[in-house]
């Protein structure tokens, strides 16, 4: 008789990443022909070769995040999924001279400075999701403490407003940016930063359950022990000394 076997079926997240990537996949294709067609024909070889490897550069992200989907962190890989379309779009925009954009995109220095704030942008996203991820797993799923499990959320909450305040202007550096966003930026990147020590200290002063007390040392059993119970035969008596016999004395002559 044989068994049959159930295959293993791909989760909901695991599904939702994989329509979302290969519908992000389609949309960079169709976006990059119509900017061929239609856009700035300044360096289209050199634009056309940097969406493919952009292009090809997320789909090996997604194949790595696939990869380590099955961790404790479920919402991994549909929030990766999520931050990389992100970045795959504002990768295209920076490119083809999108909206937010620098007029001048032939020359070297801008295309420099654009390259710097991409990858600026895909840093800031790329570590807050990385807090994300160590952060909501050790201090707010596994917290001991409602303190822990509080400041754990603060801190993820600081560090995804920091990470959005200072990857918008570097997304669309073209615009006009007020004084007081920087200012909230800086107020914002202070905060996060002592909020993240916080979970740590109240982590390292938990109570530490007791250790087990160590097992007590058993002496050794004596060699060729009797059981408990059993009769123990008598020790065996020493021989007495054997004399050796004595000659009879000799006949008088």
């Amino acid at each position: 008789m044989t068994t049959t076997t159930t295959p293993p079926r791909r989760t909901r997240a695991a599904t939702a990443a994989l329509s979302l990537a290969i519908g992000m996949l389609v949309a960079a294709a169709l976006l990059g022909g119509f900017f061929i067609i239609v856009g700035d024909q300044a360096n289209v070889a050199a634009r056309a070769w940097m969406t493919l490897f952009l292009v090809a550069a997320f789909a090996g992200v997604v194949l790595l995040d696939a990869s380590v989907g099955d961790g404790p962190n479920r919402w991994y890989l549909a929030a990766s999924t999520v931050t990389n379309v992100v970045l795959v779009a504002v990768g295209l925009l920076k490119i083809w001279n999108g909206w937010g954009q620098p007029a001048d995109t032939a020359d070297a220095g801008v295309w420099a400075e654009q390259i710097g704030r991409f990858v600026l942008v895909v840093l800031l996203l790329r570590v807050a999701l990385l807090v994300t991820q160590l952060y909501g797993l050790y201090f707010v799923a596994r917290a001991k403490s409602t303190a822990s499990a509080v400041a754990g959320v603060v801190t993820l909450v600081l560090v995804w407003v920091t990470a959005l305040i200072l990857a918008i202007p570097a997304a669309f550096p073209a615009l006009d940016w007020p004084d007081w966003w920087w200012r909230t930026a800086g107020a914002t990147s202070l905060v996060a930063l002592v909020s993240a020590i916080i979970p740590i200290l109240v982590k390292a002063f938990e109570p530490k359950p007791p250790r087990p007390a160590p097992a007590p040392v058993q002496a050794p059993a004596a060699p060729f022990a009797h059981p408990t119970g059993a009769p123990v035969p008598p020790a065996a008596q020493p021989a007495p000394p054997v004399t050796p016999p004595t000659a009879p004395p000799a006949a008088p002559p």
